[in-house]
């Protein structure tokens, strides 16, 4: 099997240093438009809704592989990008002006008991794997921030690294 860090590694990207993070749909956000996480993808709101954190879950400046949580405990890549922290409570005007995204910021907001947004920026190195990488996430599901050279990171599919 392959590990995670081992595909970063062969991309020229040193593990220790990015994190990875999984992102689906939090039960207090579930509405008429957002019933599951692949609603969310296909509004085009799933790289604003992983930048909304309750506290400060990683560092100012991570880089960070996100991924969508897609079925049997696997993850797909859908990013790699620099992740800004912001004071808390300010909220990023991409996300606030984000119509299609409005309810699930109002639910965020709702539930969070610190809620932290992040700025990001897009990194290159990994263009190719971005939506065709695929992980086992290990339990428990809840732990969705683990560091990329975590060796229970397991690559289940094969295309394009």
């Amino acid at each position: 099997m392959v590990r995670l860090r081992d595909v970063l590694r062969a991309h020229g990207l040193d593990s220790t240093n990015t994190i990875a993070i999984r992102t689906d749909l939090h039960p207090d956000d579930i509405s008429s438009d957002f019933r599951t996480i692949d609603d969310v993808l296909l509004a085009g709101v799933l790289p604003m809704y992983d930048r909304m954190q309750d506290g400060p879950r990683f560092g100012d400046g991570a880089d960070v592989l996100s991924f969508v949580a897609t079925e049997r405990g696997h993850a797909r890549l859908i990013a790699f990008r620099r992740f800004t922290l912001r004071a808390s409570g300010n909220v990023p005007g991409d996300i606030v002006y984000d119509y299609d995204g409005a309810h699930l910021l109002h639910s965020f907001i709702a539930r969070a008991a610190t809620p932290i947004f992040y700025d990001t920026q897009e990194l290159s190195g990994l263009d190719d794997l971005v939506g065709n990488l695929e992980v086992q996430w290990p339990e428990p599901m809840a732990a969705n921030i683990l560091p990329t050279n975590d060796e229970r990171l397991m690559v289940i599919s094969d295309r394009h690294y």
